[in-house]
């Protein structure tokens, strides 16, 4: 808002030798001098105020009130979260456009957010758009954490309306600004409104990708400051996940990287500081290390060993310094202030790891760091919680020779006899230039036990009809198996092909669509009625069975930990070749608990094989049995 640079405390005297119409009519009929004596009211006084610009470090301690934590009820207070203080005031710099944060849980991150939200509400407003990752944690933290900010401190109560509904679940209204909430599961939300200021919260737990036919979340919400050119800003913070993660690539674009450097104790020179300075001698447990708080912060320069209360009064004198692209320190590094006037960066990253934060103890990272050496999911913990860096996967995946020793003595095409047999199921999955299938044989009862029949690869529905309906199956004794049900990959260019193929073959052939992410249930049906990307309709429409595929790969993850000669195990055919077994090897479970394929890995017999899960689950075959009552 721009105000007339009027000083109303200073006194005027004004001399009227007329009668202008704005003066009551007593005051225009006056037969000798009349002396008038005022004073503006509030709201004049409030307008006409010349306000002094204040940085956020210097304007949250009098203004901001603490409205959750241990601290709940205080003024904000920058020797809590020191590291803070210069992030804070490098995100308000003329031409800084976006801000990352990689950082560590319970490092002030959201609770500066917040700071510096209300900050832009009252010293440069705008309109304000805040992204959770879902709907219930952006309506939770917007209630119970947001909303608080402006009712419960006296000077940004003031920039209420007085509306009762200047406070809801989605939105704050305010007599400078609006503040909108989004999360990043609805487009709608991500895509409605044109905001000056962004804050971007846990940037890698939002859904990345809602749909192929969208741009990632993240896109979709930088899109928001598109008008703002010049004075538009982007805050995102989150903790990090692994290096695909939007956290990672925001950082690695950066125009400058920081570090925070804590001064020495005993001679005040300015430390670059890791996990490598965090020493517990000898001690090798974890347990006891914590118990006894048996270990120490190390500065290299005079040597010294401090415990937390030392350290943490270090880091009230930490100073944010420049690194170079990997992070890594420099040999001359400048510091934030002075970068930020030399170089003008447009974008800007932060690193906050847990030893800067009070919160942290010695013992618990160095405990931390000892078991991350022997498990890998406290390894993924180490490097994301307290670390603040993304973590490379642990791969275990299954190995060739697990598949290749699961192979019996049948040939290829050849059906288990003895009565061991419940049905024939069969996975299809569809490529541009044909398709790779895969038939097995299924037990009985909940065991499921399963064996492979005939795997391969044809280049038309037509061959495929003919390998699945036209081909005898059958046993040693001659007794033949048709295939109940194939599950066929609905996706790609093809599915126009696929739904026909599903039409003229009802009953047997089942379209498939995997879902992204987790769902709660393993597979829903929809009916499509409409060839994709066309107004054609199907006639009668065709069933889409959208599934999970992450639960049907964890479910046979597991079938092929169990071991060949136990009840439900996972068999192959004896002519099963390296080539199947390698695609049967080729994905992993990623830090975000999602399979994954590697670049350039084919992966095309183990996508027909879940397809062939997904059957069993439709059919429902754990409720078979062949037992005679």
């Amino acid at each position: 808002m721009i105000t007339p640079q009027t000083n109303i405390k200073k006194k005027r005297r004004v001399i009227l030798r007329t009668a202008p119409d704005y003066l009551p009519e007593s005051y225009r009929h006056r037969t000798s001098r009349i002396r008038i004596t005022f004073r503006p009211t509030a709201g004049e006084r409030r307008f006409f105020r010349k306000k002094e610009f204040l940085s956020p470090s210097k304007w949250a301690p009098l203004n901001r009130v603490v409205t959750y934590g241990p601290l709940e009820g205080s003024r904000w207070d920058n020797t809590f979260m020191p590291h803070m203080r210069g992030i804070l005031d490098a995100s308000v710099f003329p031409g800084v456009r976006y801000v990352t944060n990689k950082k560590v849980p319970q490092s002030g991150s959201s609770a500066g957010n917040e700071t510096l939200l209300a900050w832009t509400a009252d010293m440069d407003p705008g309109p304000v758009f805040v992204c959770y990752p879902d709907r219930e944690t952006g309506k939770d933290r917007f209630r119970d954490y947001l909303s608080p900010v402006f009712t419960r401190s006296p000077r940004l109560r003031s920039l209420l309306t007085g509306v009762s509904d200047d406070v809801s679940s989605m939105r704050i209204k305010l007599q400078t600004a609006l503040v909108y909430l989004a999360w990043s599961g609805s487009v709608t939300t991500l895509g409605n409104v044109s905001c000056r200021y962004l804050f971007l919260e846990e940037l890698d737990k939002w859904v990345r990708q809602l749909d192929k036919k969208e741009a990632d979340t993240l896109s979709l919400a930088l899109e928001r400051f598109r008008a703002y050119i010049t004075n538009g800003k982007a805050f995102m913070s989150s903790t990090p996940s692994d290096p695909a993660g939007p956290i990672t690539k925001m950082w690695q674009k950066a125009d400058a990287k920081f570090e925070y450097y804590l001064p020495c104790p005993e001679c005040g020179t300015m430390q670059f500081v890791s996990d490598n300075n965090i020493r517990f001698g000898e001690h090798r447990d974890p347990e006891e290390i914590v118990k006894k708080d048996l270990a120490r912060f190390l500065f290299p320069c005079c040597g010294v060993l401090v415990d937390d209360r030392t350290r943490i009064k270090s880091c009230q004198q930490g100073v944010w310094y420049e690194t170079n692209a990997d992070g890594s320190p420099k040999d001359n590094p400048r510091p934030l202030e002075k970068v930020l006037a030399e170089d003008h960066p447009v974008s800007i990253a932060f690193t906050s790891p847990a030893w800067i934060s009070p919160l942290f103890t010695h013992s618990e990272i160095a405990a931390a760091k000892l078991r991350a050496t022997k498990d890998p999911v406290a390894a993924h913990y180490y490097d994301n919680q307290i670390r603040a860096v993304a973590h490379i996967p642990y791969r275990q995946g299954r190995k060739i020779d697990n598949i290749l020793m699961r192979r019996d003595d049948r040939p290829e095409g050849l059906v288990p006899g003895n009565g061991l047999t419940s049905c024939l199921l069969a996975g299809v999955d569809t490529q541009d230039n044909g398709f790779f299938f895969d038939i097995r044989a299924y037990g009985w009862g909940m065991t499921q036990p399963s064996w492979g029949v005939r795997y391969g690869f044809i280049e038309s529905l037509a061959a495929l009809s003919t390998v699945l309906w036209e081909t005898p199956y059958q046993d040693v004794d001659g007794l033949y198996y048709p295939i109940l049900l194939a599950v066929i990959d609905s996706g790609g260019h093809r599915a126009s092909e696929v739904y026909d193929f599903a039409r003229q073959h009802p009953q047997q052939v089942a379209a498939y669509k995997g879902a992204s992410g987790r769902r709660a249930q393993p597979y829903t049906k929809s009916v499509i009625d409409r060839y994709p990307g066309t107004k054609v309709p199907i006639p009668g429409g065709v069933d889409l069975y959208i599934c999970d595929t992450h639960h049907y790969k964890d479910q046979l993850a597991g079938k092929l930990q169990i071991k060949p000669d136990d009840p439900g195990a996972f068999l192959f055919h004896a002519d099963t070749d390296e080539a199947y077994a390698e695609q049967l090897c080729a994905e992993y479970v990623n830090e975000r608990r999602l399979w994954d394929c590697p670049l350039n890995k084919a992966n095309h017999y183990w996508d027909c094989v879940v397809e062939g899960q997904v059957a069993a689950d439709i059919m429902g075959l754990k409720w078979m049995s062949n037992e005679v009552e």
